[in-house]
């Protein structure tokens, strides 16, 4: 088991994961593979309920304490579903592998947190 196995296992179940490409780094664009669709769903978020245009927002944080925005998106002219991350490039670098994990939050019910396993399981410092 490697070494960003070994921090997914830390994880809750149901958690989302994506491996960063630098479209995604620097045009915010980010397909929302079947485990971000996941994910979504456990804060309300049904991309099969979306219509073209719709757009959902779920505040979270980065492990380090900053907040950021996750939109969860269906774009207008394809109905893709689609991913955007404020703040990705200050936290992770291409080729990363990023994780949506959660907790529950006593006030709110539950809390995103935005993972960096690579950097996490490398000891590397992010932001």
């Amino acid at each position: 088991m490697n070494k960003e196995e070994q921090v997914l296992k830390t994880l809750n179940p149901d958690f989302g994961q994506l491996r960063l490409t630098s479209t995604m780094l620097n045009k915010a664009i980010i397909d929302a593979n079947t485990s971000i669709r996941r994910f979504a769903k456990l804060f309300g978020i049904d991309f099969e309920q979306m219509v073209n245009g719709d757009k959902k927002i779920l505040n979270a944080f980065y492990e380090d304490g900053t907040s950021c925005k996750l939109s969860f998106y269906r774009t207008i002219a394809r109905a893709d579903r689609r991913l955007s991350i404020s703040g990705i490039k200050k936290h992770a670098e291409e080729k990363d592998l990023i994780a949506f994990d959660y907790v529950a939050d006593a006030i709110t019910g539950e809390l995103a947190i935005v993972v960096n396993v690579t950097a996490r399981a490398e000891n590397r410092k992010v932001a």
